[in-house]
């Protein structure tokens, strides 16, 4: 079978391809994370595709629920398993054939690692590396359902997690003269505010267990903010204006030394999502395109030849039928 050139599209925002060559110059150990990115950020740009997928929020979800919670996302599926495998092609070590798009997409969506981890496994792949992938697969979805459910979520969200999808914030924004705290997140570049003396992960508000971590260097616009309860942290950001979705994937790569600092001092990002999506993605266009082709394929070369017995068994009418 012969397949088509992988096409990434790349970003045609003249400043995300310079803040990228930027980072990508003075981080050359995660230019195939970069990759990645970049090919992710030029496929947002194909917005009327993504567009057309966001869901309509689930009118039963419980009240602490993102909005994307127990939805089903229509999408064109021969155009996102192109996208999928396009992004695939991109690390040398995947077999595109092997791994169904839209189920990577689904996982991801959902933030589910034992699925991708389910797919890593079926189709030989380091689990990880899938998880990263996924993760970037999702993302312009997961922009074009941020954009398109803006005005449905609730007035308030006193949640630590995405009030979109779910994800624990990358970020935590100090804006404007008032420097008003803001979590933002780095799936789908939501961002939400929450009172200064809470911890975004377990809720502590005694102002003895929270705290903060500053780089020697005495950097004032980069800090780490700390709870002592739960050893939970993430990064806060001076800024004059709110960064936009693209640029917060950008700042936590070049801010990894403070991760490396809460790291050593015994803090951490929880593992796991704020809350479990449950979200579904169906199909819309042509049913199971190559990959299912390809896996009927596969599957009936698989099946033993037929053998004499099998071909007697075959023959015999089965217990209490007509000879």
């Amino acid at each position: 079978m012969l397949w088509p050139n992988a096409r990434i599209r790349h970003p045609r925002n003249v400043e995300i391809q310079k803040q990228v060559a930027a980072v990508r110059r003075d981080n050359p150990e995660s230019a195939a994370w970069l990759g990645l990115l970049d090919a992710a950020l030029g496929e947002s740009e194909n917005g009327a595709m993504w567009d057309a997928a966001v869901p309509t929020p689930a009118s039963e979800r419980p009240i602490k629920a993102p909005v994307l919670s127990q939805t089903e996302i229509t999408i064109d599926a021969r155009a996102a398993r192109s996208w999928v495998r396009r992004l695939l092609t991109l690390i040398p070590t995947v077999n595109p054939r092997r791994i169904d798009g839209l189920a990577l997409l689904e996982a991801a969506v959902c933030h589910d690692d034992v699925r991708i981890d389910a797919l890593a496994a079926a189709g030989g792949v380091e689990p990880h590396a899938l998880r990263v992938l996924g993760q970037m697969a999702a993302l312009p979805l997961l922009q074009a359902c941020a954009r398109g459910l803006a005005s449905a979520l609730p007035a308030t969200w006193w949640e630590g997690y995405c009030p979109v999808c779910g994800a624990w914030p990358v970020v935590a924004e100090y804006t404007g003269l008032e420097r008003k705290r803001q979590l933002r997140c780095g799936r789908c570049g939501t961002g939400w505010a929450i009172p200064l003396l809470r911890c975004v992960f377990c809720d502590e508000t005694d102002h003895d267990k929270l705290g903060y971590l500053t780089p020697e260097a005495g950097e004032q616009t980069r800090k780490i903010e700390v709870c002592h309860s739960c050893k939970g942290y993430v990064k806060g950001f001076t800024t004059v204006r709110a960064l936009a979705p693209w640029a917060i994937l950008l700042d936590d790569l070049t801010t990894v030394p403070l991760d490396v600092a809460a790291l050593e001092r015994g803090y951490h990002r929880p593992p796991r999502p704020g809350y479990a999506l449950e979200a579904s993605i169906t199909e819309r266009g042509p049913v199971g395109g190559w990959w299912r082709l390809w896996r009927m394929v596969e599957v009936v070369t698989k099946q033993p030849p037929p053998t004499s017995t099998n071909l007697q068994n075959l023959r015999q009418p089965p217990p209490g039928g007509a000879a």
